[in-house]
């Protein structure tokens, strides 16, 4: 006698067939539809101002992603950029951990820049030579200005530092040309290599309390800097700090300041007036060489090293 499969499963296992097959299928597709991604794999998203960005799982466990730039560098549609703290992607949603470094280099057509306020990591270099970015909105949480991330973005002239930032990186803002005024947080405490370096449209610099070391460079070739406020904590200014600030004509030295380095004046050729804290230590050489307008000079008595040709 014959028996079909139908009747052999019913037998076996007192289930019809279609149910059988039914929880088979189940069992194979573990009962989820969902995607599963892992550490390094793409997603692809648009963003708010209607851009494709590139992002890389950097932690499959909670879902966070690092942003890598725009989906094409040589296709993409100009005008502002935001960037979200939040992305979906095949029905999941991603954080943006942090932002590759050099992500979007050379983009010239990006006219501004809004990062959400969650992302917590903007790394060197990511704005380099995006020579069409006017403002910019950094996230909230920031410590520090990394390294040349808005280095030759000539056409900036508005940028907001957040008031928990700390250091600002070297060549941060390396001629930045149309840079007109940079409002500095309390939080302050370093300026680094070349931070402003030829940003020969930087009227004033009133430096907060909290800084305490200026580095090489920091501000040479500032030519339209015409006010200079330095910080009683201040105890370092570096090599050539202040070099060709042609504009300048006055500058008070603060009660504390120990070392003002080589040349860090040097070419201050509107410069007039200098005042000496007691307590100065180190004036290097060629401090206020070819500042011909300034008259002759003192130092105080606590001077202690004195280079060769500090005023000519």
């Amino acid at each position: 006698m014959k028996t079909n499969i139908h009747s052999l499963f019913l037998s076996l296992f007192g289930l019809p067939l279609a149910v059988v097959f039914g929880l088979m299928l189940v069992s194979c597709h573990g009962g989820s539809d969902a995607e599963e991604f892992f550490y390094g794999d793409t997603i692809r998203a648009e963003c708010p101002t209607g851009q494709t960005l590139k992002y890389v799982v950097v932690n499959a466990n909670t879902n966070s992603v690092q942003l890598f730039g725009f989906n094409d560098n040589l296709h993409y549609q100009a005008g502002p950029l935001v960037i979200p703290g939040r992305v979906t992607y095949h029905g999941q949603t991603f954080a943006v951990e942090s932002i590759r470094k050099k992500a979007f280099k050379r983009c010239e057509d990006i006219t501004e820049v809004t990062i959400d306020d969650r992302i917590t990591e903007v790394n060197r270099g990511v704005f380099k030579r995006c020579a069409g970015i006017r403002r910019v909105h950094l996230p909230a949480g920031m410590k520090e200005i990394p390294q040349s991330l808005f280095a030759r973005c000539e056409s900036l002239a508005e940028v907001n530092i957040p008031k928990g930032v700390r250091v600002i990186g070297d060549c941060a803002f390396r001629k930045c040309r149309s840079l007109r005024a940079v409002d500095f947080p309390d939080s302050l405490k370093t300026i680094q290599y070349e931070a402003f370096y030829g940003c020969s449209a930087l009227e004033a610099v009133r430096l907060p309390e909290g800084v305490d070391t200026i580095r090489q460079r920091a501000f040479g070739d500032c030519h339209a800097m015409a006010t200079l406020r330095l910080p009683q904590g201040l105890r370092f200014i570096g090599d050539n700090a202040f070099m060709e600030c042609r504009s300048l004509k006055e500058v008070s030295l603060p009660k504390g300041l120990e070392h003002v380095g080589d040349a860090a004046f040097c070419g201050c050729s509107s410069l007039e007036t200098v005042r000496y804290p007691q307590g100065l230590r180190h004036v290097g050489s060629w401090c206020f060489w070819a500042c011909g307008m300034l008259a002759s000079q003192q130092l105080p008595g606590t001077v202690e090293e004195v280079g060769e040709h500090v005023f000519k």
